[in-house]
C-alpha cells in the first residue's frame, strides 16, 4: 500500500496537508515499509490558493492513506477525489511510529483507525 506524510520537518507527521513542506511516499506491507520518494514544495504564506494544494494532490497520487496533522475542507474534497484517506491519529508523533503501527495493523488485527480506513475505502470505492 502506497502512503503518504505530510511534515515539516522530515521526522514527524506534523503538518496540514495544504501547508506541507514536504511529503514523504512510502510503500507498506507486512513485512515492512520502504522508502520511495520525496516531494517537497516551497514556503509559502498566501491562505486560500488552491494552486498549492494541486501540487500536494498531484504528488499524492495512487496513496491510499495521507497521515497529516490536520487537513481542511477543500483538502478533504482533493483527497476523496484522488482517494486518498487522511489519517490524523499520528499528529505530532515520528514517521516510523505511523508507518510501524500500519505495518503492524496489516500483519494481524488491524486497529480501530485502519479498520475504519479500509471501511470508508470501500464505501468509495463501490459509490465511485
Amino acid at each position: 500500500m502506497k502512503v503518504a506524510i505530510a511534515t515539516q520537518d522530515l521526522t514527524r507527521v506534523d503538518a496540514h496537508l495544504g501547508w506541507a513542506r514536504h511529503l514523504m511516499l512510502y510503500e507498506v506491507d507486512e513485512e515492512g515499509y520502504r522508502y520511495l520518494g520525496l516531494a517537497s514544495f516551497p514556503a509559502d504564506t498566501r491562505d486560500g490558493d488552491p494552486s498549492r494544494l494541486a501540487g500536494r494532490l498531484a504528488a499524492m497520487e495512487g496513496c491510499l492513506l495521507a497521515f497529516v496533522a490536520e487537513v481542511g475542507a477543500a483538502g478533504e474534497f482533493g483527497l476523496a477525489r484522488i482517494k486518498t484517506i487522511p489519517i490524523r491519529k499520528f499528529a505530532g508523533e515520528p514517521v516510523a511510529l505511523a508507518l510501524e503501527s500500519l505495518r503492524d495493523g496489516m500483519r494481524g488485527q488491524a486497529p480501530l483507525w485502519l479498520r475504519q480506513a479500509e471501511q470508508k475505502y470501500r464505501r468509495e470505492s463501490i459509490d465511485g
